[in-house]
C-alpha cells in the first residue's frame, strides 16, 4: 500500500446482497412465509442464476400439511418496513416462481439506491479501489466508474475477483453479480423510487445497447437517510450470457464515450413523449445487434427498428405527411431510409471490401434495372424477399454471405440513427464490419 497511486484509493460500495459465485442463487429472504399453508412456514426467496435468471420461492411445509392446490398464491413476507404481499405462481407442492414485484413504498424518501449488476464486463473506471479482504489489504486498479447526468450521480464498482468470475461466466454461460452500483442525487437531496425509475430503465437499455447484448441492473434496494431499507424491486430482467468481445457500438476502453451517451439517453428517458418510442427502438437495436439466433430474425428485427426510426424522423417531425409516408410509390422504403441516413451524413454506398456479397447483388440488380443500387436499396430488397411470399426467396441464398452482410449493415444503420437522435458525438465501432481489429473505432459522421 506504499505505492503512491493507491493513496487516493477509495472504499468500494458494499452490495446489499453478497456477491455470489457463478451460477449460485442470490438469497433475498430466508424466514417465515405466509400464504401457502394455514400458518406461516419456513421458506426462502432467491434469484436463481442457473440455468437462467429467475425469481424462485420455496417453503418447508409442516408435517401432514395439506397440499396447496392453487396455481397462484399471495405470499406474505416480512420485510424491514413491514409485511409485503407478493403475487406468486405455484409449480409444485412447496415451490414456485415470482414474475417480479416491487416491495415497500415507491414514494418513500430515499438517500440512495444500491443496484446489483449481472454479467457486466470489466471496463476501466476513473478511480482505484481498496478494501481489506480475508485479513489482507486488496487493491484493484481503476475499479470505479462514476458519472453525473441530469442531476443524478451514478457510481459503479467492479467486484474484486471479477477476473475469475468472468472466466467462469464465459465457460458456463450462467449468471453472476459482477458489479454494484450506487445511485443518488448529485446535490445530496432525497428522492423517491418512482423518480429514479427512468434512470434504472435508461441504464439497463443504455448499457445493453452499448455492449450489443442484454446485461442487467437487478435487485435495486432503496435506503432512507437513516440507512434503513424503504423500497425494493425483485425481478429478473433481460440478461444474456457473458461474451468475450462486445458486439455493440461502444469500445469499453472509451469510458468518456459511455458518459456522453448517457448524457443524451437519461434526459430522453425522463420525457414520456420520447421515452416510449426510444425504448422500442433501443430494444430492437439490442436484439438486432446481438449475434444470437437465426440471422434472418436479426434482419427482420433491424428492419422493424429502422421503420420506427424513419417514422419518428419523417412523420413525427413533420417532414412528410401521413399520406406521403404511406405512399410507397412516391416514397418507397429505400428512399425513406436513404433520406434519413443522408441527413446524418451516413455513407450509403456499399463498401466492396467489407461487404462483397452485397456488392455482387447490387451489381446484378443494376444490370437488371438500369439503376444504381446502394446500401438502403439492398437492405430493403432483401427484407422484402423475407417478408413477401411472392418475392423470389431463392435470391436470399444464391450469393453466399448476402443475408449476413445485410444484417450487419442494417444494425449499423440502426445504431447510428439511435446515437444521433440522442445527440451523441464521439467514437463508435462500425457494426457493418465483420472483420477488423478489436477496439477499432471511428468518429460519428454527423457534425
Amino acid at each position: 500500500m506504499s505505492d503512491s497511486r493507491w493513496n487516493a484509493a477509495l472504499q468500494p460500495i458494499k452490495p446489499f446482497y453478497p456477491f455470489n459465485a457463478v451460477g449460485e442463487p442470490v438469497g433475498l429472504h430466508r424466514g417465515q412465509i405466509g400464504g401457502v399453508q394455514a400458518t406461516e412456514v419456513s421458506g426462502e426467496v432467491s434469484l436463481a442464476c442457473s440455468p437462467v435468471l429467475s425469481l424462485d420461492w420455496s417453503v418447508t411445509p409442516e408435517p401432514n400439511a395439506h397440499p396447496y392446490a392453487q396455481d397462484t398464491a399471495l405470499l406474505r413476507i416480512p420485510r424491514p418496513y413491514g409485511e409485503a404481499e407478493v403475487d406468486a405462481w405455484v409449480s409444485g407442492f412447496d415451490e414456485g416462481w415470482i414474475n417480479g414485484t416491487t416491495l415497500g413504498d415507491s414514494e418513500a424518501p430515499l438517500a440512495r439506491i444500491v443496484v446489483h449488476w449481472f454479467n457486466l464486463p470489466r471496463f476501466r473506471g476513473q478511480q482505484h479501489l481498496t478494501d481489506r479482504i480475508e485479513g489482507a489489504d486488496r487493491c484493484w486498479d481503476r475499479g470505479r466508474w462514476s458519472h453525473e447526468v441530469d442531476g443524478w450521480k451514478v457510481v459503479l464498482d467492479v467486484r474484486p475477483d471479477h477476473v475469475g468470475i468472468w472466466d467462469g461466466l464465459l465457460k458456463t454461460r450462467l449468471y453472476a453479480m459482477t458489479h454494484v452500483m450506487d445511485i443518488s442525487r448529485a446535490d445530496g437531496h432525497g428522492f423517491t423510487a418512482n423518480e429514479a425509475a427512468h434512470l434504472l430503465t435508461a441504464l439497463h437499455l443504455g448499457m445493453s445497447f452499448s455492449l450489443g447484448r442484454w446485461t442487467a441492473p437487478l435487485l435495486p434496494v432503496g435506503l432512507g437517510c437513516d440507512g434503513q431499507v424503504a423500497w425494493e424491486s425483485w425481478g429478473a430482467l433481460h440478461c444474456d450470457p457473458a461474451r468475450r468481445q462486445s458486439s455493440g457500438w461502444w469500445d469499453s476502453w472509451e469510458i468518456e464515450a459511455l458518459g456522453r451517451f448517457l448524457d443524451g439517453l437519461v434526459p430522453a428517458m425522463a420525457d414520456p413523449v420520447t421515452a416510449e418510442p426510444l425504448k422500442l427502438q433501443i430494444s430492437y437495436a439490442i436484439t438486432a445487434i446481438r449475434d444470437q439466433g437465426f440471422v434472418e430474425q436479426r434482419v427482420m428485427i433491424a428492419a422493424a427498428g429502422l421503420e420506427h426510426a424513419m417514422w419518428q424522423r419523417l412523420f413525427v417531425r413533420g417532414v412528410l405527411t401521413r399520406a406521403e409516408y404511406k405512399n410507397t410509390r412516391l416514397w418507397p422504403a429505400h428512399e425513406k431510409l436513404r433520406k434519413v441516413l443522408r441527413e446524418i451524413n451516413v455513407v450509403v454506398s456499399i463498401d466492396r471490401n467489407h461487404l462483397p456479397a452485397m456488392a455482387i447483388f447490387a451489381d446484378e440488380m443494376r444490370r437488371r434495372t438500369g439503376h444504381v443500387w446502394d446500401g438502403p436499396a439492398v437492405v430493403t430488397k432483401v427484407r422484402n424477399y423475407m417478408v413477401h411470399p411472392e418475392e423470389n426467396q431463392k435470391e436470399l441464398y444464391r450469393i453466399p454471405g448476402l443475408v449476413t452482410e445485410v444484417w450487419v449493415l442494417a444494425r449499423h444503420y440502426l445504431s447510428l440513427l439511435v446515437l444521433e437522435s440522442l445527440g451523441y458525438r464521439g467514437p463508435h465501432q462500425d457494426l457493418s464490419r465483420i472483420r477488423g481489429m478489436a477496439g477499432e473505432v471511428e468518429d460519428t459522421p454527423w457534425p
